[in-house]
């Protein structure tokens, strides 16, 4: 049998952010949307950065009463991204997701465009899909 790849189980609705957007409409986003992070692209596509709702605290804890922190994506997201191939097998995401267990997900790029997310629950779908069935 052939080993089941990123390709199989990853998200192609990657929810994408701008550096350039405000951080507040991003915000918005993430809780409107249902996800916890995003990656986030320049003008052509490429992975620049991770905003997730870690990242977004920084509003609150960065603000002095009552006074919140302003600015863009950019001034928040997370510069440090791991992106997998979507050739990648799903048993090397689950060791990278062990090793890193604060990273939810990892962005899927074919070279430097972003192409899909994988998320930690898109690895418990390919868990599920090659475990027998209950009796």
């Amino acid at each position: 049998p052939s080993i089941p790849t990123v390709r199989t189980f990853m998200d192609t609705d990657t929810h994408a952010l701008s550096a350039a957007d405000d951080i507040y409409e991003a915000v918005r986003r993430l809780i409107d949307e249902g996800v916890t992070g995003a990656p986030v692209v320049d003008d052509q596509g490429r992975v620049v950065g991770m905003l997730s709702e870690y990242d977004c605290l920084r509003l609150l804890a960065e603000g002095n009463r009552g006074d919140v922190a302003r600015g863009t994506v950019r001034d928040f997201m997370s510069r440090e991204v791991t992106a997998v191939p979507p050739s990648m097998d799903v048993y090397y995401v689950a060791g990278l997701f062990l090793k890193d267990p604060a990273n939810r997900r990892f962005a899927v790029t074919e070279g430097q465009h972003l192409v899909g997310v994988i998320p930690r629950k898109d690895i418990l779908r390919a868990v599920q899909a090659g475990l027998p069935a209950s009796p």
